[in-house]
């Protein structure tokens, strides 16, 4: 199998593609006939490179599994997968012109999604505008799925879904943990995340006392959290992507404030989050999409959650969170589409795969008609001695919730 993975910078002017690199794991794929290429553009450098890295690390296990098996069995015809990737930088305009390159250079049908909401909003626009089908693993803002698109689809529970857990855990406490605090990054994600937060709060009976935006690049929230400590806080949740949330938990603990419960839509169990913060990191909480310890088996593998996590351990050198799943399941989403209509036609696949209903080890994926899985549900992890445990739900927790 060979994967190549291309870079690319804006300039003023114009924007240059850079090759950077051929990756090598077997006889090469390029030119060979009997191939389905997919294609990627994600943010291998810049900001978002920490969760970029691991998505391609998941598009690669599948890659490397199956084809392993020989390929994908369609009506009879073997079929191997290759994936032409390239280099954002995280910048979405870049992120755009590259899924167009993709398409109109490269000539692939058969598309993945970027990595962040930012980026998938307009890149699935390009798709749809090409008629071509694009499966998302880690774009969860809702207005992707509301613009009334039929080649869009995502794998992963929407945004809306991320903070009702713990809104509703909090709520379940004895007593309940009233008054809660939000803050996220003005961008997409994390800002759709607390209002959804807010909102489900209010349903809930818990009062918001506290809510406000920081711009993208703050380097400094104390000021922030100042006037956050005064509302003294049960809960405090906050939106935004790993290095912001770093920061964020040394900031509240250098500025005093003792929430009983301190939760992220993301971070704690991305790399650099624990061992940055130490005993800092203790006790915060995230709402996951997988953990290892669910139920759920695939039919293509037969690998079960922690077969994969085990195997991809083994073969990555780190122990998953659930970005690399995620982007499986989304390779599945399209194995599946393939061998249901025996063929590669981009109109017939896109049918099958608005009528997914199955089971991998990520969990369930099934789509609603705006390209939402409405399959499976979410967890809710806490960081004790070191390593995120599942606390919520209840049915499903390897431990208690520590309230501080």
């Amino acid at each position: 199998m060979s994967m190549r993975t291309f870079q690319s910078r804006l300039s003023r002017a114009a924007w240059a593609l850079v090759l950077c690199g051929i990756f090598t794991f077997g006889p090469s794929l390029a030119n060979a006939q009997d191939v389905i290429r997919f294609g990627a553009s994600l943010s291998l450098t810049g900001r978002l490179s920490t969760e970029g890295k691991r998505v391609k690390d998941g598009y690669d296990f599948y890659v490397k599994h199956v084809n392993a098996l020989g390929g994908i069995d369609i009506a009879g015809k073997k079929y191997k997968v290759d994936i032409v990737y390239y280099d954002d930088g995280s910048d979405t305009n870049t992120a755009v012109k590259l899924v167009e390159k993709l398409i109109t250079e490269d000539g692939i049908k058969f598309l993945l999604g970027p990595y962040g909401s930012g980026a998938s909003l307009p890149a699935t626009a390009v798709a749809e505008r090409h008629r071509l089908p694009m499966v998302i693993a880690h774009g969860a803002s809702t207005p992707i799925y509301t613009r009334g698109f039929k080649y869009i689809f995502g794998t992963l529970n929407s945004v809306d879904q991320y903070t009702q857990p713990i809104i509703k855990m909090a709520s379940e406490q004895k007593p309940p943990l009233k008054n809660v605090a939000l803050i996220n990054e003005n961008a997409l994600f994390p800002q759709l995340g607390i209002d959804a937060a807010a909102s489900q709060s209010k349903e809930l009976g818990l009062n918001v006392v506290y809510e406000e935006k920081y711009p993208t690049g703050t380097k400094d929230l104390s000021s922030q959290l100042v006037k956050m400590k005064a509302t003294n806080p049960d809960l405090i949740l906050a939106g935004g992507y790993t290095g912001d949330m770093i920061l964020l938990a040394k900031q509240i603990r250098e500025g005093g404030l003792k929430p009983k419960l301190l939760a992220y839509l993301l971070g704690p169990t991305l790399p650099g989050f624990v061992e940055s913060l130490k005993q800092d990191a203790e006790n915060t909480l995230e709402p996951v999409q997988w953990t290892p310890n669910l139920p759920w088996k695939d039919t293509i593998f037969g690998y079960s959650a922690m077969d994969f996590a085990k195997k991809f351990q083994a073969e990555f050198g780190y122990w998953p969170d659930y970005h690399p799943p995620q982007s499986s399941a989304a390779l599945e989403v399209y194995h599946h589409a393939f061998q249901k209509v025996g063929s590669l036609d981009p109109e017939k696949v896109r049918d099958a795969i608005a009528k997914t209903d199955i089971m991998t080890f990520y969990g369930p994926v099934r789509f609603n008609d705006k390209g939402q899985n409405i399959a499976k549900s979410m967890s809710v992890i806490q960081i004790q001695d070191g390593k995120p445990v599942v606390v919520y739900p209840i049915k499903d927790a390897e431990a208690k919730l520590r309230l501080n």
